[in-house]
């Protein structure tokens, strides 16, 4: 089954959401083997995942915006750039979070 070239765009936005909430909720959903966050209290890792994820919503609104169907441009503009904002203020949270922590 081929994705077509103007869904893409959506389906990369719905793949980026999906790995936020596991990040996210990571030790929740794993805590036998859990490094999110680690024993020490280190956000490092989870900063690092969610700012990967962050570059993959700017991607993913680069690609829906290089669309032909004006339904993918808005819903990647509109969409994505939400994702990217929220997603923004929870890693500077946690930055701040984790430079507290720190000794």
């Amino acid at each position: 089954m081929s994705i077509l070239k103007e869904n893409k765009p959506i389906l990369l936005t719905v793949i980026l959401m999906a790995a936020a909430f596991v990040v996210f909720f990571a030790n929740w959903l794993f805590p036998q083997n859990s490094i999110f966050p680690s024993k020490t209290g280190d956000l490092t890792i989870s900063l690092w995942l969610f700012f990967t994820i962050d570059v993959g919503f700017i991607v993913a609104l680069i690609l829906g915006v290089r669309t032909k169907k004006p339904s993918v441009v808005w819903f990647s503009i509109i969409a994505n750039s939400i994702f990217f904002v929220l997603l923004s203020g929870l890693m500077f949270l946690l930055a701040i979070a984790n430079g507290i922590s720190e000794p």
